[in-house]
């Protein structure tokens, strides 16, 4: 249990529905229905207070013929990552959909690529998966917090800051500003083909509602 005193004591605030909110009315959504951006609805778990819904996107920033993203959210309008300590059985539910949602993305992996193994000595038949996520405190941008988890290869696979890996990166130098700097590939979203996008929400949704 976290103790502090009440100069450090973090606010616990209004996590009710807004209207102006696209993720709090997504969230009223049932399975199998799509959201404006035209996500579909593919998992949910516990209830207003205390649970999550997962969607995937029709588009990625990888490779649209293998690669997909699946969005977390929180049923109630959450805007950062502290506020689930206040409520434990919605911080239980995340684990329960998170491991759900991963479980689902490795098996998907394995069915639609079979040289890919859930535990495997080459990086290039190795299964991974990455999770991405970003909470704010800014007041003027009270965000609904979400999560997204996705196939870690190709652009998008990319090393990043916190990754030991990016420190590796060669360092080069703007000759103008003396700035330095690391080359990154760019990564563009791009839209899945409509086959390829009905057929990946309905297999999530079958595995998903599996026990």
């Amino acid at each position: 249990m976290i103790l502090m005193d009440d100069r450090n004591t973090l606010p616990k605030e209004d996590i009710s529905l807004r209207p102006a909110c696209n993720l709090c009315q997504d969230s009223l959504l049932t399975i199998g229905q799509k959201d404006d951006y035209g996500s579909v609805i593919i998992c949910t778990i516990g209830n207003r207070e205390n649970g999550w819904f997962a969607t995937i996107s029709p588009k990625t920033g990888g490779d649209p013929l293998q690669d997909f993203t699946i969005q977390l959210m929180p049923l109630a309008h959450l805007t950062h990552f502290y506020q689930v300590h206040f409520y434990p059985t919605l911080a239980q539910n995340y684990g329960l959909i998170f491991a759900k949602v991963s479980a689902a993305i490795a098996q998907i992996m394995i069915e639609e690529q079979p040289h890919f193994k859930p535990i495997s000595d080459s990086r290039e038949t190795a299964v991974s998966i990455a999770a991405y996520g970003k909470a704010t405190t800014w007041k003027e941008k009270k965000e609904h917090l979400h999560l997204k988890i996705f196939p870690f290869r190709g652009n998008i696979g990319q090393p990043y800051t916190v990754d030991s890996t990016f420190g590796k990166k060669e360092i080069y130098t703007d000759s103008n500003t003396g700035e330095e700097y690391v080359k990154m590939n760019p990564v563009r979203k791009v839209a899945l083909s409509a086959e390829r996008f009905k057929v990946l929400a309905a297999r999530f949704i079958s595995l998903l509602s599996e026990k």
